[in-house]
């Protein structure tokens, strides 16, 4: 699933709160105070933002919206002047799949 063809739009999604945190930009999501890496199922990984603090042990569905986040690198010393694109979740609504 290409999460570019989704942005705005309500989907579910599946996989788990990570141990592992990558790389990711974070964006300030007003009122959306929690923020996860989210290990979908397929290995990719997302940050998800909610309202309320997510506890399932393991697995778990999201449902919400789709937003784009844009920003520049993070990486000391790069002089080009590219702009990076990542797909986040802003959740209202989950399942625990345990």
């Amino acid at each position: 699933m290409h999460l570019k063809d989704k942005v705005g739009k309500k989907i579910t999604l599946r996989g788990k709160i990570s141990d592992v945190p990558w790389q990711h930009m974070i964006e300030d999501v007003e009122n959306y105070n929690h923020i996860y890496y989210f290990d979908l199922e397929g290995g990719n990984q997302i940050v998800i933002y909610s309202k309320a603090e997510i506890q399932c042990a393991s697995s778990l569905s999201v449902t919400r919206k789709v937003i784009e986040v844009r920003g520049k690198s993070k990486r000391p010393g790069k002089i080009d002047d590219i702009t990076y694109v990542e797909f986040h979740i802003i959740v209202d609504d989950w399942t625990c799949l345990d």
